[in-house]
Order: C-alpha cells, then sequence, then structure tokens
C-alpha cells in the first residue's frame, strides 16, 4: 500500500511544473501550515496562447520564481487539450474547481486564503516578472485589508460587527463574496436585521443571479423560449428589482440562445431589455446586440 502511494506521489509530482502543486487539498494544507495565501492558475498549457505567455514571460523566469513562494503556494490546475498529460483523479478534481470558481477563460488566476477562499483574480499582464510581481502584491493587500476587518469585527459586536465584516468584504470582487463567503453575509444578515448596510439588497441579488443562471441552463434542451420564459418567471417572482437588475437577469438568457433558430427570441429579448431603460449600460448593449441580430438575419 506504501509502495502504491508513492508511485502515486511521484507520477503526480511528474505532471507538475518546477515548484508547482497540482493537489488543491495539498496546496491548502502547505498555505495553512507556512502562513500563506494559495495562487491558482487555471491553464491550458497545450492550447492556449496567452497561457503559454504567461508561464514563458513570468512563471518560468528565475525571478517569479525566487519570489513568488515567499507569499505563495503555487497551484497549477490545467486544462489541457492532451487529456494524457494530466492524472485522471486530477482531471476530476480540476473539473470540479472550475466549476466552483465559475471559470470561464484561460488564462485565469485566482488568488486565494489557506481554506481556498478567494479575494483577487488576474489573468495575463505584460511587462515581465518584475511587473507581474508588483501586481500581485498589489492584489494581495486585498487580503491583508480583509483579514484586519475581519479582526476588527472579533473584538465587537451587534451592528459594528456587522460593519467591520462589511469593511472586510468590501474589498473582494462582488461574484467572489456571493459564491464564497455565504457565512459572512448571513451573518451580516443577522446582525443587521432592517439591511441598514444594505448587503442583503446587494448581495441577495447576486446569490439569486447564480440560481436563476442554473435554472437557465436546465431549460436550454427545451429551447429558446423556454429559457426566455424562465427569465420572465425569476423577474416576476422578484417583485423589488430594480429596472437594471432585470435588464441583468434577461440578459443572461442571451447566453442560451441559438443563432439562427433563436434570432426572433433574442430581437424581442434586445427590446424588451431596451424599454426598461434605453439609457443604462445594458440598454445601450440591448441596442447593439438588437443591431446584430437583424443584420444575421437581413432585415
Amino acid at each position: 500500500m506504501l509502495a502504491t502511494s508513492i508511485v502515486f506521489a511521484v507520477s503526480i509530482s511528474a505532471f507538475a511544473s518546477e515548484g508547482w502543486l497540482v493537489d488543491f487539498e495539498k496546496a491548502k494544507a502547505e498555505a495553512t501550515a507556512q502562513k500563506k495565501a494559495i495562487l491558482m492558475d487555471f491553464t491550458g498549457s497545450d492550447w492556449c496562447t496567452w497561457c503559454i505567455r504567461l508561464r514563458k514571460e513570468v512563471f518560468d523566469t528565475q525571478n517569479f520564481k525566487k519570489a513568488a513562494p515567499k507569499d505563495f503556494v503555487l497551484l497549477e490546475l490545467d486544462y489541457p487539450q492532451d487529456q494524457a498529460k494530466v492524472p485522471e483523479a486530477i482531471r476530476e478534481q480540476n473539473e470540479k474547481l472550475q466549476q466552483i470558481y465559475a471559470i470561464t477563460g484561460y488564462p485565469t488566476i485566482l488568488l486565494a486564503d489557506a481554506a481556498g477562499r478567494p479575494f483577487a483574480r488576474t489573468g495575463y499582464e505584460k511587462g515581465g516578472p518584475e511587473e507581474y510581481l508588483k501586481h500581485l502584491d498589489e492584489l494581495k493587500k486585498n487580503l491583508e485589508k480583509r483579514d484586519a476587518a475581519f479582526t476588527k469585527a472579533a473584538a465587537v459586536a451587534g451592528i459594528e460587527k456587522a460593519k467591520a465584516l462589511k469593511e472586510g468584504l468590501d474589498v473582494v470582487p462582488e461574484e467572489m463574496v456571493a459564491a464564497h463567503y455565504k457565512s459572512t453575509l448571513d451573518e451580516i444578515k443577522a446582525l443587521d436585521t432592517t439591511d441598514s448596510l444594505g448587503f442583503e439588497a446587494k448581495f441577495g441579488f447576486v446569490q439569486a443571479m447564480r440560481d436563476h443562471r442554473a435554472n437557465l441552463k436546465s431549460k436550454l434542451e427545451q429551447g429558446g423560449e423556454a429559457v426566455r420564459a424562465e427569465a420572465d418567471k425569476f423577474v416576476s417572482e422578484h417583485p423589488k428589482l430594480s429596472a437594471k437588475q432585470k435588464q441583468q437577469a434577461l440578459l443572461d438568457v442571451l447566453n442560451f440562445l441559438m443563432p439562427p433558430k433563436d434570432n426572433a427570441t433574442a430581437l424581442k429579448l434586445a427590446e424588451d431589455v431596451k424599454a426598461l431603460d434605453p439609457e443604462s449600460e445594458e440598454g445601450k448593449m440591448a441596442e447593439k446586440i438588437r443591431a446584430q441580430v437583424e443584420k444575421m438575419s437581413g432585415k
């Protein structure tokens, strides 16, 4: 059994770039023991041009190899075309992490605490290792500010605690807060029952939108009209949505429409979004979409 474990560990390490881990749980354990953050590189090592450039221009340089491990445990999460490059167990892990962290493009670089809670997102940046390291230093300040606010929250109670927790979450991107800080959001909600800080109004919608997107996806096989009907249902079930929030909920439908068969649905959707507020960013986007769909349809 021990021999099998050793062989497995060696086989895993053979797929990792020098200085990088590929096992998420091991990365969290090392980050905890060494009191470091985790740098996650979601990459396509054999097909993604910008991923390859980022590794060559930054990650494989001696400056980065020397400096980055002082602050970060490095975790490589690879999605290659040649799947033989990654052991099956790591492929399954990476697929799960892709869903958990909502990764839609490559390279995506996430910075997370030792528990895996992200606090910053970035990608390719030009300028070589020195500029990239400076960029990471700036992003890492989010964690320092977050933790300082959380420490302050631990020393107070009631609404003051809620304010300190909010201060900590304010430095974290909103989509990360909604997905990865639910317990903190719930604590703020319990402490601030009248929502005087506006967090329930703000993140209640963000969390609802995550469920909304999953529901839209579930209707995909039924066609564009079913997806649109699901969006209308969401809007009707949330009567307190602002015009902008309604526009955002409806525009999400576009991610699930298939031209040309869904062109009529897309046109009606764009008109309805624009009608809610023609001057908003979403309203202007809807007008551009309408024009593009009409052009595609030959109108």
